[in-house]
């Protein structure tokens, strides 16, 4: 049995590009960390409710979809759903978020026999490093070529994860991007990747993919540690506030003791911030503010 983590901070080595003053680059400072760490915080919680509700009481809002025979890309799982997770075949599952959005421990990943792959990756504007990128998709092979599932999953199962499979699929299945993309979002259309995570994903595929077939297999080293930012301060974009908003259906008063987890730790986790202004995720329209 194995549980890999990647320490605290090898995916948050983030740059901007090259400067109007000369070439020189700008490493992001401790305070951007903190802003997008504490926007992703305040968050979590209630977009988790929001997508739980809408599992709930929307048959087409699955928690997770079946890629193909040995791949489920999904949103975060809650022990309760470990069982079930086993009872599909998963044999391994890919972390992709940090410690505050884990339900899950490792342990009990372990207790049922499920390899753990933990690539701590900040949300919304960011995306794994090359190194970790090949990490996952080594993990995922791995499990394939061997006949076990792979369960891979973000907070939502819309931006981090949706990263690491693209990245499979247009490595192991001689997708381009585009198409891998479109394959997913066919399957999952709630699937969106922010600019960072595209910018991953295409230099995934000209270092990983088109080099390999003209040269050979490159070996990434561990610190080959870049990650991927958009060029600003980004926080969120308006696609992440989509349907969220105040009219919501209820339903039934039993979804509450289904969600009664999230609000337990909503109460201790939550916190308010101010968001400054967003970002232009790709084949997005610029988007107009929002105060938290």
């Amino acid at each position: 049995m194995k549980g890999e983590e990647v320490k605290n901070g090898e995916e948050e080595k983030l740059y901007f590009g090259d400067c109007d003053i000369g070439r020189t680059s700008l490493v992001v400072s401790d305070a951007k960390r903190v802003l997008v760490g504490a926007g992703a915080r305040a968050l979590f919680y209630p977009t988790l409710l929001y997508n739980v509700i809408r599992n709930r009481f929307q048959a087409e809002f699955r928690w997770w979809d079946k890629v193909d025979e040995f791949i489920l890309l999904g949103a975060v799982p809650f022990p309760i759903d470990v069982p079930r997770l086993k009872e599909l075949g998963v044999c391994g599952v890919i972390t992709l978020n940090e410690s505050y959005e884990t339900l899950v421990p490792t342990t009990l990943y372990h207790a049922y026999g499920i390899d753990n792959l933990v690539i701590p990756t900040r949300d919304y504007c960011f995306a794994p490093s090359l190194h970790n990128i090949c990490r996952a998709v080594d993990f995922l092979h791995e499990n394939a070529s061997s006949g076990r599932s792979t369960y891979v999953h973000c907070k939502a199962g819309r931006g981090r994860s949706t990263t690491i499979v693209i990245c499979y699929l247009v490595h192991y299945k001689m997708m381009t991007p585009d198409a891998a993309y479109d394959y997913l979002k066919s399957i999952r259309p709630r699937v969106l990747l922010a600019s960072s995570q595209w910018q991953a994903v295409e230099e995934y595929y000209q270092l990983m993919v088109k080099k390999t077939m003209l040269y050979g297999p490159m070996v990434v080293s561990k610190d080959f540690m870049v990650n991927f930012d958009d060029e600003g301060s980004v926080v969120v974009t308006e696609v992440d506030f989509q349907g969220y908003e105040a009219s919501m259906e209820s339903g039934s008063g039993g979804v509450w003791g289904d969600v009664s987890l999230v609000y337990q730790a909503a109460l201790a986790r939550i916190s308010w911030l101010t968001l400054p202004y967003l970002s232009q995720p790709k084949k997005m329209k610029p988007q107009s503010l929002f105060f938290w």
